[in-house]
């Protein structure tokens, strides 16, 4: 078992962790990492994440906090997962142009672009608990690489560069490189927490320490949890699907039983902003076969 991360929580921890494996190790993160370190791309092409060991990850004590990335709280648009036969990497939160973008621990900025391929402006902040956390489609970027900044200190501002078609935060969670799904460990509803410690077992993630069938089904449904890629090729074709745009419908056509609601809603925009590109008003009565625009 290897246990990362904070000192303080070490003695208190322990015990519990004896309900899994009796030997623990704790070691800082930068040796689990083996000291690998670089701004150039948002996954390094590395085989560290070790599939036959358990790691557990502190997510939340004194010295640093979590705070939700974003300041505006709005809905998620896009969930982690599988999406048009490519896998969405993280969660889409809604913004507007310019809100602000915080970060979610204490850490060290590894890269700091105003444009990564699709992600467009970017950022990824290492976390002294062994995460990765990674902010993406920025309009502006207020951080440098190797800077020190603290939980819910101002990194940048929403915007939609790169590939999006709307301003919002593309917000991933991982690793050791590897990405897993943030609402293992993040509640969207709430904008907080939902578990204390990260517990990765065979390669799964969940914010149980009890890996119960119940949980990886959970987890399966949720996502496709973590993508191992057994090397340099396939990761360089991971990193290129992620780069493919998202294909969206331009336009829809009204069927019996449609309402402006159902239509936005089922459709991920804003149902004031289905009403502007369409010029009409929420109040407006639709015709079936009506064509409506949805971008």
């Amino acid at each position: 078992m290897l246990y990362l991360g904070f000192s303080a929580l070490i003695v208190q921890k322990i015990n519990a962790l004896t309900l899994i494996e009796k030997d623990s190790v704790v070691i800082p993160f930068s040796a689990l990492y083996q000291n690998s370190w670089g701004g150039e791309n948002t996954r390094l092409k590395t085989n560290i994440f070790d599939k036959s060991r358990d790691y557990i990850l502190p997510l939340q004590i004194d010295s640093s906090n979590f705070v939700f990335p974003t300041v505006r709280k709005m809905h998620v648009c896009s969930h982690f997962g599988m999406r048009s036969g490519r896998m969405h990497t993280g969660m889409d939160i809604k913004q507007n142009l310019g809100d602000t973008i915080v970060a979610a621990w204490d850490g060290i900025v590894r890269m700091a672009t105003k444009n990564y391929y699709g992600y467009g402006g970017t950022i990824v902040i290492r976390h002294s608990n062994g995460l990765e956390t990674l902010y993406a489609h920025l309009s502006g970027i207020e951080v440098k690489e190797n800077q020190a900044v603290k939980a819910g200190e101002l990194i940048g501002f929403a915007g939609r560069t790169g590939r999006a078609t709307t301003e919002h935060l593309h917000f991933e969670t991982r690793f050791l490189y590897e990405y897993f799904d943030p609402r293992i460990i993040i509640d969207f509803n709430t904008f907080s927490l939902k578990a204390d410690t990260l517990y990765i077992r065979k390669g799964k993630f969940s914010g149980s320490l009890h890996f119960t069938p119940d949980v990886e089904k959970e987890e399966e449904q949720l996502s496709d949890s973590v993508i191992i890629t057994e090397n340099l090729e396939d990761m360089e074709k991971v990193e290129k699907r992620e780069e493919k745009p998202i294909v969206k419908p331009s336009f829809y056509i009204v069927k019996k039983g449609d309402t402006l609601y159902s239509i936005a809603k089922n459709n991920k925009i804003d149902i004031k902003y289905l009403c502007k590109i369409n010029n009409i008003t929420q109040e407006s009565v639709l015709q079936i076969g009506q064509k409506l625009k949805l971008e």
